[in-house]
């Protein structure tokens, strides 16, 4: 299998979009300060990127390998449950919109009390990715209810890449099942818009349906179904 191979962030991106469209996966994920090497065959790619661990991501039916990675995703793996020393431990799903397409116009409000935040993450989202505090939050946004109680909440981040996702979205468990996630997320959608952000995405689990089937009511389309390997 013929392959070339760059460093230059550029031709990277550019490999990315020609392989997988706009906006391409590569693009959320890319982070210039951690970017190491890209390499491509005529239908595949891969990244490294450096950090605690070298971190790999693969694309196409046969992603190059760097034998250096101590992680990786690899989107629609034919790889099986091993990548060489690499053991298969998550499934999860990329999804991303495209806020200009939203039609969506109600606003959404604020919230600025990082204790109710992180008592509704403790209480019904333990395993959530970001919790205030973290760096890349650029704001947390809610849905009340008639009691001024908030009901939803989630977070509008900005990853390294310069990218925008959604994440630690959550619903208080007695009030689940009746929209307000999605309600939230439209929501967000539409304020990402009037911030001039013109992409979202957000990672799901590759066996939570319900949440996925949220997202893809409120404009989200799947964008790369990942399996994570990492060293046991």
């Amino acid at each position: 299998m013929d392959s070339t191979s760059t460093s230059d962030l550029a031709t990277a991106r550019e490999w990315s979009r020609e392989l997988l469209g706009e906006p391409s996966p590569v693009d959320f994920f890319l982070s210039p300060p951690r970017f190491v090497s890209s390499e491509r065959t005529d239908h595949s790619m891969s990244l490294t990127l450096s950090g605690e661990h070298c971190f790999g991501l693969g694309f196409g039916p046969e992603p190059p390998v760097n034998p250096s990675w101590t992680r990786c995703s690899i989107d629609q793996s034919a790889f099986g449950d091993y990548l060489g020393p690499l053991v298969a431990n998550v499934q999860w799903d990329f999804f991303c919109v495209d806020t200009a397409r939203s039609s969506h116009e109600s606003p959404v409000e604020g919230v600025s009390d990082d204790g109710v935040i992180t008592e509704i993450l403790t209480n019904h989202a333990p395993h959530s990715q970001v919790w205030p505090g973290n760096e890349e939050i650029v704001n947390w946004y809610g849905v009340r209810d008639s009691k001024g109680q908030w009901v939803s909440l989630g977070a509008l981040v900005r990853w390294e890449s310069g990218l925008h996702v959604l994440a630690s979205v959550v619903t208080v468990s007695d009030r689940r099942g009746q929209g307000l996630a999605q309600l939230l997320v439209r929501a967000m959608v539409a304020e990402a818009r009037r911030s001039h952000i013109r992409w979202l995405g957000l990672g799901v689990a590759h066996d939570n349906a319900a949440v996925q089937r949220t997202y893809e009511r409120a404009g989200f389309v799947v964008r790369a179904n990942f399996t994570s390997y990492a060293l046991p």
